[in-house]
């Protein structure tokens, strides 16, 4: 009973949290504080850390990201995304995370190959507490996709998700790189 109690408070600090900068975020409190990072060595870390898997494992591909992001920021987004993954893909479903250069911004992707977004919903699981039709018996507040669009503006990008060549879903972010 112990063990639940805290499980739940961790879940409810967690969303106050996200509630918190979510706030935050709409009255322009919060801004970017950039500085040169790889993004695949910051993903390849968080993989190494993050507890949002449980056991899964996500397959990250290789190759030099570098960019000029607020660290902190880039890793909420990254959580919330394998969060996202882990909780609407079947157990099994193959995840990867990468990312690459675009111009003058760095995209990251997390990508799966589960049963993909209807392309009715792909705009709108980005709004706050907006969850999808099979989402009524998982657990979550419909904060998560929101927090990731809303840290993208911030840094000058955006999110969004498209279907993944082959089946499933490809969650993405742009990322200006500025100084």
């Amino acid at each position: 009973m112990l063990r639940t109690l805290v499980e739940r408070s961790k879940g409810m600090n967690a969303l106050l949290t996200d509630l918190l900068d979510l706030d935050r975020l709409d009255y322009g409190i919060v801004a970017p504080r950039r500085y040169p990072l790889d993004l695949h060595e910051l993903i390849r870390h968080l993989l190494a850390k993050t507890k949002v898997l449980g056991d899964r494992t996500v397959e990250l591909e290789a190759g030099e990201c570098r960019a000029n992001v607020d660290q902190p920021k880039v890793e909420r987004i990254l959580e919330n995304l394998l969060a996202n993954a882990d909780l609407h893909t079947p157990e099994g479903t193959r995840i990867w995370a990468r990312c690459w250069r675009e111009g003058d911004a760095a995209v990251i992707a997390v990508e799966d190959d589960g049963p993909g977004v209807p392309a009715e919903l792909r705009d709108k699981i980005f709004e706050a507490f907006h969850r999808g039709p099979d989402s009524v018996h998982k657990p979550g507040s419909g904060i998560g996709l929101s927090l990731v669009a809303r840290l993208a503006e911030m840094h000058g990008g955006r999110a969004w998700v498209q279907a993944r060549e082959g089946g499933g879903s490809s969650f993405r972010v742009l990322l200006p790189d500025r100084s």
